[in-house]
């Protein structure tokens, strides 16, 4: 597990932007990385692809979003982490994964996405 964590971590940081974002484009659809990363339009992520660098805290919550949907799509396949990341979630207060990602809530989102993948009850 820790390893897992350790290199998804690495992978969010080494990650060229661009590349990052359209990982996460190809993966979760540009709503929900507009949303994700609190930008104010969907069609930002795409401008982020194209060189336009985001900010620093949106950045931040791109490379969040990336190591909870990498942990999730790694074990579980695409579509069940695209429909963990956009569902309501008890481990998360009936808050969906996307949101707590946009409020930077790094353990709670890592932690309930390993729970997950471990089949760890609440």
């Amino acid at each position: 597990m820790a390893s897992r964590t350790v290199t998804t971590h690495a992978d969010a940081i080494r990650m060229d932007v661009p590349d990052l974002v359209q990982t996460l484009i190809d993966a979760l659809g540009a709503s929900v990385v507009a949303a994700m990363s609190g930008a104010g339009s969907r069609s930002l992520p795409k401008k982020w692809v194209e060189g336009t660098r985001p900010g620093p805290e949106k950045l931040d919550r791109l490379r969040l979003g990336y190591r909870v949907w990498r942990t999730l799509s790694d074990a579980e396949g695409r579509h069940v982490a695209l429909a963990w990341m956009v569902g309501a979630n008890p481990r998360l207060e009936e808050q969906t994964p996307v949101t707590c990602i946009r409020e930077l809530r790094t353990i709670d989102v890592l932690g309930a996405a390993e729970a997950f993948v471990n089949d760890n009850p609440a």
